[in-house]
């Protein structure tokens, strides 16, 4: 376990520099984009997201299942060179397409041509967002943290400081944000690609790109179904409520992003990490004391944000954004279950039986979707909230009954139900009330100090830990 929170730690760190910068960035950010155009570069993320997917379908996951298997350094390229060749060649035929449709699809979600420009770069984000995510991926399998996390922070201080220019010197509105994405992401490709040179040659291999394919292609569906909810919610959302509706949610994401330390640490450590704890006996052991781990941390987490959310709008924004007080709670519980649900539903990928992701992510999207349709007519863009977190709990609880069918993990079910059913109802006296924010502060403050209380052996641990490292490396 020790050498899994070490890793976990590495990456953890890299998304806390730019969202410590993107929440510090935020005020200047809401007094330049109104909520409407919140919304427009949030929908323009997805469609770009969407066409990411189309462009990689899983082959990344594909090339990282089989890595470890491949001995020596030509079988390992001539994986990942299979691997980036057919990336390639769906970046050309999905870019080609969407060219060719003109801007249709643009049409969907705006009434006007006030985005044209910013819609256009998307198209060519969209292929280096391909290939930059890919080469991400390979670099976890390479197991050098600190050099990931030193290239990762070049790159986001490029697409930062990119952004910051375009947006607030340049005064390009959302074309600025999203020229900051292409300018980061093709420094990020250009590095990491010098780093993985040794992996990337003109070789392709139909055996490679058979095995790469058995494990990859059942998963498309399930990314494609991801992948294409969240535009379908959007359209949803542009057409039934409004476009700055939107912009209030993403705003309610940033405020939930404070747990993206756990959610991009853990993304990026886990799956290595599982691939080679499998091996070895009773690993189930291993797997439930990592759950339990970050249960206990998202859990304290998660309750500071909910409580404080309307505190965190009225210092990092501006009144026009005020309406996504009542959405941050149910945002924040979403993006936890997402986060546990990569340890708790790991039983399809530990088994290679990945096709049943599909079977959820299905029944996820088909409620989600149902559940906006009938809620956005009451309650508005909480309908939103709530139909996303009601997707992700079906995800939930079908990925865990698989884990226990198909593995031997057994995770403690009673503490999980406990937790999430408290933090929902948090979440919703949180969107009814507007609780006194001193009240809120004081509450935060005494249940911290009691999770450091109940967690103090385990927190001195790590602080000795930690102490002995650093004296470590002064030595």
């Amino acid at each position: 376990m020790k050498s899994f929170i070490k890793a976990f730690s590495i990456y953890g760190l890299i998304p806390v520099f730019g969202k410590f910068i993107g929440i510090l960035l935020l005020p200047m950010y809401t007094r330049l984009l109104s909520p409407e155009d919140y919304g427009a570069q949030d929908i323009l993320i997805q469609i770009t997201m969407f066409m990411t997917f189309l462009i990689n379908l899983e082959m990344y996951n594909g090339v990282g299942r089989n890595f470890y298997e491949r001995k020596g350094i030509r079988e390992r390229r001539a994986l990942v060179s299979t691997g980036i060749w057919v990336t390639a060649l769906f970046a050309v035929i999905v870019v080609s397409t969407v060219l060719l449709m003109g801007h249709s699809i643009y049409g969907l979600f705006f009434d006007n041509d006030t985005y044209f420009r910013a819609y256009d770069l998307a198209m060519i984000w969209a292929p280096l967002s391909s290939l930059y995510t890919f080469l991400i991926v390979i670099m976890r399998y390479e197991k050098k943290p600190r050099l990931y996390f030193t290239l990762i922070n070049i790159q986001l201080v490029l697409r930062i400081v990119s952004s910051v220019v375009c947006v607030a010197v340049l005064k390009m509105g959302v074309s600025g944000v999203i020229l900051g994405h292409i300018i980061g992401e093709a420094a990020g490709a250009l590095m990491f690609g010098i780093t993985l040179r040794k992996y990337i040659g003109f070789s392709y291999r139909m055996s490679d790109f058979k095995s790469i394919a058995m494990f990859s292609l059942p998963l498309v569906p399930a990314v494609l179904i991801i992948s294409f909810k969240n535009p379908l919610i959007r359209f949803l959302v542009a057409n039934l409520l409004s476009v700055s509706d939107m912009g209030y949610y993403t705003i309610a994401l940033q405020m939930a992003s404070l747990l993206s330390f756990v959610q991009y640490g853990l993304r990026m450590s886990w799956h290595p990490y599982l691939y080679e704890m499998i091996l070895k006996p009773r690993y189930e052991v291993e797997v439930r004391r990592i759950y339990n781990l970050f249960l206990g941390i998202l859990s304290i987490v998660s309750v500071i944000i909910i409580l404080n959310g309307s505190l965190l709008l009225r210092v990092l924004t501006t009144p026009a954004y005020f309406p996504a007080r009542s959405i941050i709670g149910f945002v924040v519980v979403f993006n936890m279950l997402d986060i546990i649900r990569q340890i708790s539903g790991c039983g399809p990928v530990v088994a290679k039986r990945t096709m049943y992701n599909t079977y959820y992510e299905f029944a996820a999207t088909a409620t989600s979707v149902a559940a906006f349709l009938v809620l956005h007519r009451h309650i508005g863009i909480v309908g939103l909230a709530v139909s996303f977190l009601a997707g992700n709990l079906i995800k939930f609880v079908w990925s865990w009954h698989l884990t226990r069918r198909m593995t031997n993990i057994r995770l403690a079910a009673t503490p999980t139900v406990l937790i999430m059913g408290l933090l929902v109802i948090l979440s919703t006296l949180y969107a009814m009330i507007d609780v006194n924010l001193y009240f809120s502060l004081a509450l935060s403050l005494i249940l911290f100090i009691a999770f450091c209380y109940w967690q103090k052996d385990k927190l001195r641990l790590a602080f000795r830990h930690a102490d002995t490292r650093i004296k470590a490396m002064r030595g």
